[in-house]
């Protein structure tokens, strides 16, 4: 994990899984904590090597490889943990996200690695938008909805992380379908991140480089779901079956998915998708025969 200076005051701690820091008056706090105890621990070695100590720990949303590592931080440092509601509830118990990928049964051992099954973390302090001040450290917070269900976005020092509200170009592209739960409060949140360009030196998204504006890539995101959206619905035109839907996303994108946690997060994407076409009332969900049936609604 390579520590970055962004700005005077915060830092992009860049790995796989990206982490922040934003520092004040040698205090520090910080954001996410990677995928696990060898990542928090590489952290907590650039902390020490910038002369600060910790303040709290930020988890912007609930999926393992950001809040991995967020156990032995605060085992090491003692600070307090804070999460969104509702997020919270996985950070303190991550079965949750194996389980809701397995439908809400007990999830089998493909499904119980550190990728989705974290240590589970204690969280003090529920994260809500607005300001915060921790210790003289000013931050924003700011709801980011979409590809979580209550992740957020923290701003502090003239930078931004934007944890997956934005996937850089190069991860967009491979990742093909990204994880999300809900498509229309995604591009809810995309659509107003534009308008932050310019009131931040640099925007940290949760994998990838830094950049200095996020509306393009905001909107290149947006697009990226709008087509996934759009081959769901062309998929319900030729099939009712979901494993057809899935395969037919996946074939157009000309992409792989060669295992079961990569499937259950396109399915669950794709899931999302279905729900926002319904809700647009283009598709129902109808039982005949004890067979579930998707199919185009009267306004397809």
């Amino acid at each position: 994990m390579d520590l970055i200076r962004l700005t005077e005051s915060a830092y992009h701690l860049r790995g796989g899984s990206n982490a922040g820091l934003v520092v004040e008056a040698g205090r520090a706090v910080l954001i996410d904590t990677g995928l696990d105890k060898d990542t928090a621990k590489k952290i907590l070695r650039h902390v020490d090597a910038l002369g600060v100590s910790l303040a709290a720990v930020i988890i912007t949303h609930a999926h393992a490889d950001h809040f991995g590592g967020a156990a032995t931080v605060a085992a090491r440092t003692g600070v307090p943990v804070y999460a969104p509601a509702l997020e919270a509830a996985v950070v303190e118990n991550p079965i949750l996200e194996p389980l809701y990928l397995f439908s809400g049964a007990m999830p089998p051992a493909e499904l119980r690695h550190k990728f989705t099954l974290a240590d589970a973390c204690k969280v003090d302090h529920l994260l809500a938008p607005g300001p915060l001040n921790i210790e003289g450290i000013s931050l924003e917070i700011m709801p980011a909805p979409g590809h979580a269900p209550n992740q957020m976005i923290v701003a502090g020092g003239g930078a931004c992380f934007v944890a997956d509200a934005v996937f850089a170009p190069d991860v967009l592209a491979k990742h093909g379908i990204p994880f999300m739960v809900d498509v229309d409060a995604w591009l809810g949140t995309l659509d107003g991140l534009g308008g932050l360009d310019g009131r931040y030196a640099a925007f940290v998204p949760g994998h990838g480089p830094a950049t200095a504006r996020i509306g393009e890539w905001a909107a290149q995101n947006a697009a990226r779901l709008r087509e996934i959206r759009g081959l769901v619905s062309d998929a319900l035109g030729q099939t009712d079956d979901l494993a057809g839907v899935i395969k037919h996303c996946a074939d157009q994108l000309e992409m792989t998915l060669p295992n079961l946690t990569l499937y259950l997060l396109a399915q669950t994407a794709v899931l999302a998708c279905m729900a926002s076409l319904r809700a647009a009332s283009e598709v129902e969900f109808t039982v005949e025969a004890n067979r579930l049936r998707v199919a185009k609604g009267s306004r397809a």
